[in-house]
């Protein structure tokens, strides 16, 4: 494939790119079009394509001059999967051996697919009864974590609960993925960001209209889950604006330059 042909498919996608929260409920969902999945190490972007009603082309596209390397098309329509409304995307492990593709959450069904990075061969297939959204992988990619949705049709800010696909098994783990220390706390809210860190924890903000918002602490390699309350109130103005970084042992939580709050990732204790 050239690079105006890349070029035209991409601006061509256009459309899907800016419809990338299509998901409903808390996920975003997948996406077409930049800013695809960015592999900074590797000085590579994923991004996947509408091309056409019922089918999807992947590329890999070297950022230092825009060159499409390699590049593959399906059957069947499934994006990148973005992970909080800044848009973060998600979808490639950390050891880059897996890049995962999602379907928009179907009412009856809905599609994963597992490709190898460096080839674009299909690694996996799975397709699961109801309507899931892509949340995390595990650092080696052997874990899948999604967002189910509880509630009916497509209503924002809808129960949901967090399960573990594992794609060496391919099969939906049973159970969902809680803080136990507040088993019975119904996860509600919007990702408004999202950092990670190497041992593969994912560390993302949620906001919740008329409630404090909160951290929610994902260990992908454990299966474990905290949900962390911040003391803030009447923020739904400015939430989008907070950005996450991880520094050593602290989750720093700034709004531009100003630090808003801290977390130890140890002891999860928050100081503003």
């Amino acid at each position: 494939m050239t690079k105006t042909l890349a070029l035209a498919l991409i601006l061509g996608a256009a459309w899907a790119a800016a419809a990338a929260a299509d998901g409903g409920g808390p996920s975003p969902g997948p996406s077409w079009g930049q800013p695809g999945k960015l592999d900074d190490a590797m000085g590579l972007r994923y991004v996947a394509l509408n091309a056409g009603s019922k089918s999807t082309v992947v590329e890999a596209i070297r950022t230092a001059d825009g060159n499409v390397l390699r590049w593959t098309s399906f059957r069947g329509l499934l994006g990148i999967p973005m992970v909080a409304w800044d848009g973060t995307m998600g979808g490639l492990s950390r050891d880059r051996r897996q890049l995962v593709l999602a379907s928009i959450p179907g009412t009856k069904w809905t599609r994963f697919l597992a490709l190898n990075p460096s080839s674009f061969a299909v690694r996996a297939k799975a397709r699961l009864r109801g309507r899931f959204a892509f949340d995390a992988l595990s650092p080696d990619g052997s874990l899948m974590y999604l967002i189910q949705y509880l509630g009916r049709g497509y209503a924002v800010n809808q129960p949901y609960a967090v399960r573990v696909f594992d794609w060496r098994s391919r099969r939906l783990l049973p159970g969902a993925i809680v803080d136990r220390r507040e088993p019975d706390e119904k996860m509600n809210g919007q990702p408004a960001t999202r950092t990670g860190n190497p041992a593969g924890w994912a560390y993302t903000l949620y906001s919740r209209p008329g409630k404090t918002p909160f951290v929610h602490a994902l260990d992908t390699a454990h299966r474990r889950a905290f949900c962390i309350d911040l003391p803030w109130r009447h923020s739904g103005d400015w939430i989008s604006q907070v950005r996450l970084r991880v520094s050593g042992r602290e989750l720093v939580l700034r709004r531009g330059r100003e630090v808003l709050a801290r977390m130890d990732t140890k002891t999860l204790k928050v100081s503003s």
